[in-house]
């Protein structure tokens, strides 16, 4: 097993190799004295990260990238952040974290969850907000699982091997960080269709998205239906919960095999 640190990360991606790491150390008390962050928010940050750096700052002065401007996005650059997670941090804790650091940052940021060898990279799209253009909104932030080997699955290969630099729409800022966010949905979606599939056309992704919420919602059904049929005690109702799920299961094959 080859285990991968944060940096190994940076590095396996192109990042090293074209330019200098900052590893700027964020103080935890910017987040308390100008994010708008309320006390569970705080208590995140506080008990469960050990340190947080911007690694890396992507800028037009650093990489052959141009900014992108338009009255929904404001893309100048794009922020490669390092969080080293504290022992016992939960997959609820680092949610509030990804909320909070995308959120509070004013560059689309690339965040990196770092802890005992493994890592975790989380990504979301900033828009401006339609009410006050000098705040942004943060959309859907996906996330990878954990990564602990670099070689060791193609899952992991095949996403590495997708946002290579190389790999990534130089074209602008808003382009390149869409490349790197889409390559993390799609490794999300992994656990719901087995494989790593990246779709860029916009209209197939929204169609495929809606495919794979369909499957979740089935998938949930699925779990209340079973939890139901272990408290029920009458015979009967148990076989018709029982039909229920079978339905369901015949749906959810049907949907995955338009995926």
């Amino acid at each position: 097993m080859r285990e991968i640190e944060a940096y190994e990360f940076y590095r396996e991606i192109g990042l090293e190799s074209r330019l200098t790491a900052i590893n700027k150390k964020l103080d935890k008390k910017m987040f308390y004295d100008f994010a708008d962050i309320n006390k569970k928010e705080k208590t995140a940050i506080t008990k469960n990260i050990e340190r947080m750096e911007l690694t890396y700052l992507l800028t037009p002065i650093t990489i052959n990238i141009q900014t992108f401007i338009n009255e929904e996005y404001h893309f100048e650059g794009i922020m490669f952040v390092t969080v080293s997670l504290k022992e016992g941090t939960t997959e609820k804790d680092i949610k509030v974290l990804e909320e909070v650091i995308h959120g509070a940052l004013p560059h689309p940021v690339v965040l990196t969850f770092s802890f005992q060898s493994k890592i975790l990279i989380s990504t979301g799209m900033k828009r401006l907000s339609k009410v006050n253009k000098s705040t942004v909104v943060l959309e859907t932030i996906h996330r990878t699982d954990w990564i602990v080997d670099v070689r060791g699955e193609p899952v992991v290969s095949d996403f590495l091997q997708s946002i290579q630099l190389f790999n990534l729409n130089f074209s602008n800022f808003y382009e390149f960080y869409k490349d790197i966010d889409m390559a993390v949905e799609a490794f999300e979606n992994t656990k719901t269709i087995g494989i790593f599939k990246v779709i860029k056309e916009d209209e197939q992704r929204e169609a495929h998205q809606s495919l794979i919420q369909q499957i979740h919602e089935i998938e949930q059904s699925i779990t209340r239906f079973k939890t139901a049929i272990k408290k029920e005690t009458q015979f009967n109702k148990k076989v018709e919960l029982n039909v229920n799920i079978q339905q369901l299961i015949k749906k959810l094959d049907q949907i995955k095999k338009q995926l």
